[in-house]
């Protein structure tokens, strides 16, 4: 039964997005609140058959409707979602088309601190983690996720838990 709601819906937003009406555009940001909407359960647990469908109905709209201004938020959002769903370069992919494509986007900032956090906590990779919290502290130094930047990047460098307690004991004691 699950499955037959989720095409339902699927193809309901496909037909929305396709029509030719002047009111399609709020047609489909209908049908992405109701996914939004079905999409968690009252936990705030995630459907993930509903997720990945509510990322591809975010994708379609901003392909659709590249000038809107909900597209950046909508890219934001999805994002996010790929990111919780362990996609990392999906998730990356998605926060780097914000930042070219929105590039006054409200949510420029905070995209360019979470690829960082993606690249360290989903991907895996402290490298390219590093490489871009130190882009983001570079473009936005007086940013207040600079702190949250240098602080991830410390731990990726240290080894195990006890280590980074000791290390923010350490700066604990030396900010007194």
């Amino acid at each position: 039964m699950k499955h037959i709601s989720v095409i339902v819906v699927l193809l309901s937003a496909a037909m929305l997005l396709s029509c030719g009406s002047g009111n399609e555009r709020e047609k489909a940001q209908n049908v992405i609140k109701q996914m939004e909407l079905s999409t968690f359960d009252y936990t705030q647990r995630m459907n993930a058959q509903k997720a990945d469908s509510l990322v591809n109905m975010y994708s379609s709209y901003v392909n659709r409707f590249p000038e809107d201004t909900l597209c950046a938020s909508y890219l934001f959002r999805a994002a996010d979602i790929l990111a919780n769903r362990n996609k990392c370069m999906e998730s990356v992919a998605m926060y780097e088309r914000l930042i070219r494509d929105y590039p006054s986007s409200r949510y420029v900032e905070e995209s360019y601190f979470l690829r960082g956090v993606v690249y360290s906590q989903v991907c895996l990779n402290k490298d390219k983690s590093r490489e871009c919290f130190n882009e983001f502290i570079s473009k936005y130094p007086q940013s207040r996720l600079v702190d949250d930047a240098n602080g991830l990047m410390m731990m990726d460098t240290l080894s195990d838990e006890m280590e980074i307690i000791r290390k923010f004991e350490q700066m604990n004691s030396l900010n007194k």
